[in-house]
C-alpha cells in the first residue's frame, strides 16, 4: 500500500514528460501528415503543429507546472536550438561544395504557404519550420533523458535521421540510395546531438543560466536572424513586363506557375505543381537549354510537364547551382 503510495508521483511525473513528447511531435507532424499522404502540410501545420507548440511554450514559462517538468522543456528548447546550429553549420561546406543540403528547407515553406513558387516568405516559413523541428525534437529528448550521458543525445539524433531514411521523405528529396548524402546527413545529427547532450545532461546548470528569460531571448534571436536573412516583407518579382516577355510561346497558358532564366538560375527557384500539370521557363537568356524534362529554346517560355509526383532537378549547366527544382505535390 505505501510502496504504490510512494511510486505514484513517479508514474504521475512520467505521463507528464510524455504528454510533453506527445506536444513535441505536433512540428514534425506536419511533414510526416504530407510525406505518408495523409492531408496536406498547410493544413496540419495551422491546425496542430502551431497549437502544440504554444501548449509547449505555456507549459515551459507558467509557475503551476512542476519545476521539474518546466526545466526539462526550457533545457531542451534551448538545447534543440544550439542542435539546430551545430546541424547547419558543420552542412554549409559541403553547400559551398555544391551539394543541395538545404534544399528540403525550401520546401517546407512552400508546402505551409500552399504556394505555388518560392518567394522570401516561403523561405522565412521553411527556415522557422526547420528551427521548430530541431527545438522540439530536443525538448522531446529532455522530456525522457535529461541528466544522461550526451553519447544518449548523440544515439538521438541518429536515430531521427535512420527514421527519416526509413520514410517516404528519402525517396521524395532524392536521397534514397546515394551514399554521400546519406553520410552527411548522419555526420550533421552527430552535431545535433552533442550540444543538446551537453545542456540536457547539465539540466540544473543549464537552467540556471537561462533564468527567467533566457529561453524566449535565445528564440526570439534565432528567429530575428530568420526574419532579417530572408526578408519576407520583400515582394517575389511580379511578371514580366509586356516588351521583355519572349514573343514566342509554346505550350499552356500562362497562368502555370513561372520562372524566368536570365543567366542559367531560375527565378524563383522552385516552382510547385500538381501531377500532369506543367511549369513555365521563361527563358530570356541567349542560350538554349536541354533537360530530361523537355527543351528550353533561348527567348522562348517553354513548358516542363510532370505526370508523376515527386521532386524534380532541373539542370541549366554543370555549375551546381545551376537551374531549379519543380516540386510535383501529389497530396491533396
Amino acid at each position: 500500500m505505501n510502496a504504490g503510495k510512494a511510486g505514484a508521483p513517479a508514474v504521475r511525473a512520467w505521463a507528464r514528460r510524455l504528454v510533453v513528447v506527445l506536444l513535441a511531435g505536433g512540428s514534425i507532424a506536419a511533414l510526416l501528415a504530407d510525406l505518408y499522404g495523409v492531408a496536406p502540410m498547410h493544413v496540419v501545420f495551422w491546425l496542430v503543429s502551431v497549437p502544440t507548440m504554444v501548449a509547449l511554450a505555456v507549459a515551459g514559462s507558467l509557475p503551476r507546472v512542476d519545476p521539474e517538468l518546466r526545466a526539462r522543456i526550457r533545457a531542451g528548447a534551448v538545447g534543440g536550438l544550439a542542435g539546430v546550429v551545430g546541424y547547419d553549420v558543420v552542412r554549409v561546406p559541403f553547400a559551398l561544395a555544391g551539394q543541395r543540403v538545404f534544399a528540403p528547407i525550401e520546401t517546407y515553406g512552400l508546402l505551409i504557404a500552399d504556394a505555388s513558387s518560392s518567394s522570401p516568405l516561403t523561405s522565412t516559413l521553411g527556415w522557422l519550420y526547420h528551427l521548430s523541428n530541431g527545438v522540439t525534437f530536443g525538448i522531446a529528448y529532455a522530456a525522457v533523458a535529461a541528466r544522461r550521458p550526451v553519447l544518449w543525445a548523440v544515439a538521438w539524433g541518429l536515430f531521427l535521421e535512420t527514421v527519416a531514411l526509413l520514410s517516404p521523405f528519402a525517396e521524395r528529396y532524392g536521397i534514397s540510395g546515394r551514399p554521400v548524402p546519406i553520410a552527411i546527413a548522419y555526420a550533421a545529427h552527430v552535431f545535433y546531438g552533442w550540444p543538446l547532450g551537453r545542456l540536457v545532461r547539465d539540466l540544473d546548470r543549464t537552467t540556471t543560466a537561462l533564468g527567467r528569460r533566457g529561453v524566449a531571448a535565445s528564440l526570439t534571436v534565432a528567429v530575428a536572424v530568420v526574419l532579417a536573412w530572408h526578408r519576407p516583407w520583400n515582394a517575389p518579382p511580379g511578371p514580366p513586363p509586356a516588351e521583355q516577355r519572349p514573343a514566342t510561346v509554346v505550350g499552356p497558358p500562362a497562368d502555370e506557375p513561372v520562372t524566368v532564366v536570365r543567366v542559367d538560375r531560375f527565378d524563383p527557384e522552385w516552382l510547385r505543381i500538381r501531377p500532369g500539370g506543367c511549369a513555365v521557363v521563361d527563358n530570356r537568356s541567349a542560350v538554349g537549354y536541354t533537360d530530361p524534362a523537355g527543351a528550353m529554346p533561348a527567348g522562348v517560355r517553354s513548358p516542363l510537364c510532370f505526370g508523376t509526383a515527386g521532386i524534380y532537378r532541373i539542370r541549366l549547366g554543370t555549375r551546381p547551382y545551376s537551374g531549379g527544382f519543380v516540386y510535383v505535390d501529389g497530396v491533396g
